[in-house]
């Protein structure tokens, strides 16, 4: 046991080295905001002689408005389809949102809503839900902020640039790299590259750094290796810590069926970035169903992860999830599950797994499982 102790304070310690301008409780959420609208529509008629061989028709619509920041966040999305292939009629649409607010803007409390409405030909009425709930803390996904310190770490080693960026450049290319779904919307999925990377080369260069007039083919290539995970993963980072309670409601069922009781969820969460190579982060869940069986039928599933970046291309995950269901009037069912990873990223695309996995379930025996993973991506 003492050994792994060592083991874990050498991996923590050498994790620190990298000296660094910004550190991942640095970053600030970016404000982004966009709407997208597109339709497109399709139709294929043919005959030969006086004979209709073929008359289909299907039409497609997309919507979406979003607005992003720390103290507030809204969705809002359309997704539609319909078609008549040789007079049968066919149609789909979901329609759902969610908004999240802090209630003020100094304090950590925070309340949540969402809903979701779905049609089809083939359901007898509309299926919709809605939830509600509130919390309290600050849970923050800086993985932009970990994308654009490994571009940084890219450049210094290309002698792209001569040193560490300024902490407000660094996390201005954090809020750009956050913002992707904003470039997409403005500018479509298959240009907007071009103006996402001009604006995150634009902070390079104010920064004073850059050792040429651009960062050059080089630093293009850097940048779509971490942003699109080409040979290398940057893992989520997250920190700080929140707790929340919810309801989820059945409003209708696509099948016309009594909607059913509400339930009662309650979430925590928490992770710690202890330097930009490692991570731990835990969460916790309990669900109970609001009606005669509240707290008699329960659902708890708890447990953490750890991970580890030991380069840029090798990565040591581990996890750990325990989890109880205990329905009403009978004996609880309890499940672990232990799992290991290190996950190599070769040249040309190959990827190398070693896997290991625990898992123990009450009534079951336990599985021991080891796997080797070899991977290629073709495009």
């Amino acid at each position: 046991m003492r050994a792994i102790h060592l083991i874990f304070i050498v991996l923590i310690t050498a994790s620190l080295v990298y000296s660094q301008n910004v550190s991942v409780s640095d970053y600030k959420v970016a404000v982004s905001e966009a709407t997208t609208f597109r339709a497109n529509g399709f139709w294929n008629w043919s005959q030969v002689g006086d004979s209709v061989y073929s008359n289909t028709a299907s039409a497609n619509l997309i919507f979406r408005k979003f607005y992003t920041s720390l103290p507030f966040a809204w969705f809002f999305n359309v997704d539609a389809s319909g078609g008549n292939d040789d007079g049968r009629k066919t149609y789909d649409i979901i329609v759902d949102g969610n908004i999240r607010k802090y209630i003020w803007d100094k304090e950590d409390w925070f309340a949540f809503s969402g809903f979701s409405v779905e049609g089809s030909k083939d359901f007898a009425q509309v299926a919709s839900n809605m939830t509600v709930g509130a919390g309290y803390g600050r849970y923050i996904n800086a993985t932009a902020l970990a994308k654009a310190v490994r571009i940084e770490e890219h450049l210094i080693k290309d002698n792209v640039i001569s040193g560490h960026l300024q902490k407000g450049i660094i996390i201005n290319i954090a809020n750009i790299i956050e913002r992707e779904n904003e470039y997409i919307n403005l500018y479509g999925a298959e240009v907007y590259e071009t103006q996402w990377f001009a604006d995150i080369e634009k902070e390079i260069q104010a920064s004073g750094l850059l050792r040429g007039s651009n960062i050059g083919s080089i630093g293009i290539l850097r940048m779509r290796q971490v942003l699109f995970g080409i040979n290398e993963r940057v893992n989520q980072r997250f920190y700080g810590w929140d707790v929340s309670a919810g309801a989820l409601f059945t409003i209708t069922k696509p099948n016309k069926s009594p909607a059913g009781s509400p339930n009662l969820t309650i979430n925590g969460r928490y992770s710690y970035p202890f330097s930009w190579k490692t991570q731990l982060n835990l969460d916790a869940g309990v669900f109970t169903p609001i009606d005669s069986s509240f707290a008699k039928e329960v659902t708890v599933n708890t447990g953490f992860d750890f991970i580890y970046e030991l380069s840029n291309r090798i990565n040591l995950l581990t996890g750990y999830r325990f989890g109880v269901f205990k329905p009403q009037g009978q004996t609880a069912l309890v499940s672990n599950s232990v799992n290991l990873s290190f996950l190599f990223y070769l040249e040309n695309n190959i990827y190398f797994g070693v896997n290991a996995s625990y898992d123990k379930q009450t009534r079951s025996q336990r599985q021991m499982k080891t796997s080797l993973t070899l991977s290629y991506n073709l495009f």
